[in-house]
């Protein structure tokens, strides 16, 4: 498993961290950086907050030795100051024992700004280095039953990266919110497939039954790593499993293009039953991997005051929202 994880972490397969991803973001009207960490350098994305206050996000970064982090951490406080930024988000895969705690920086907490937004901590890696076989193998026997299902059933799926199967993923990620799950806006969905498609970095795969659309999944790849990063499907003819069979596509095309890791993205920690994503993490775990636990994200607080007021307006707001 260490060996997958070391492909995983390595800044060559990490597309939040790419050039790519960068344009993606620019795109969206975001500035971005890329500031140096040791031989390396570290995307950092400016996105706002409330009133002219933002904050700054590295997302799957930065990858630093201690000396790194000091002078990343130098460099962001000064783009904090000319951008009027309130704190920054890093997201790291691994760090020096005690360098965070020493720096300044605090574990992101349910209460904090944004406290949902940012890269899930907990995912599920399959290992794409196996045949198509051993693949099958070692999935849950519902996983494979499922996928021989769709088979049966007539289930299509196709590649895209067409516009009008991105709105019909979009239509159904709309339809998707009485089921309890949320959705980008189109023009952030737009933007990540025209952007990823000029550079052959993403598809879309759409399982269809007598030509209706059930279900669109947007895997994205980089380097030797496949992200299965967003999906919506309906609940007409669920029982014809086209997710499964959509997941099985995506795995195979992963493979034809070199990849050796496919990351799930996302699943609830510890197999709780009671977490929002207890679903959805049956399904990813039904097709194999292997689950895996990051350190997650933290904060590093540039205005003292305005963290701990959009502190509270997070509280309210998930008061209300419980409500």
């Amino acid at each position: 498993m260490k060996d997958l994880i070391d492909i995983y972490t390595n800044s060559d397969n990490n597309l939040l961290q790419s050039k790519v991803w960068a344009s993606f973001h620019n795109e969206l009207g975001h500035k971005t950086w890329f500031v140096s960490c040791d031989e390396d350098e570290s995307l950092v994305i400016k996105l706002p907050l409330y009133k002219g206050k933002s904050y700054l996000y590295v997302p799957r970064g930065p990858q630093c030795s201690v000396q790194g982090w000091h002078v990343f951490l130098k460099k962001a406080k000064e783009i904090a100051r000319s951008e009027n930024c309130v704190f920054m988000r890093v997201e790291p895969f691994k760090v020096p024992n005690g360098t965070l705690k020493k720096l300044g920086f605090s574990k992101v907490k349910k209460n904090s700004p944004l406290s949902r937004q940012y890269s899930p901590m907990d995912t599920l890696l399959l290992d794409l280095r196996n045949d198509e076989g051993q693949i099958q193998a070692e999935m849950k026997p519902k996983g494979r039953y499922n996928i021989r299902v769709a088979e049966r059933k007539g289930i299509s799926i196709r590649q895209s990266q067409k516009r009008e199967d991105l709105k019909a993923f979009y239509d159904l990620s709309v339809g998707m919110k009485e089921r309890g799950f949320t959705s980008f806006g189109y023009d952030h969905y737009e933007k990540l497939l025209e952007g990823l498609t000029q550079t052959k970095n993403i598809s879309l795969f759409v399982a269809e039954y007598e030509k209706e659309i059930l279900s669109v999944i947007m895997v994205c790849f980089y380097g030797k790593t496949a992200i299965y990063l967003h999906g919506a499907s309906s609940d007409h003819k669920r029982e014809f499993m086209p997710n499964h069979l959509a997941q099985w596509a995506a795995i195979v095309e992963a493979k034809k293009r070199g990849c050796q890791v496919y990351d799930f993205w996302g699943i609830a920690p510890d197999d709780n039953p009671e977490h929002p994503w207890a679903g959805i993490t049956r399904f990813k775990k039904s097709l194999g991997g292997e689950p895996v636990h990051l350190l997650g994200a933290f904060d590093y607080t540039f205005e003292p005051l305005w963290y701990r007021m959009f502190s509270l307006i997070n509280i309210v707001r998930k008061g209300l929202f419980r409500k």
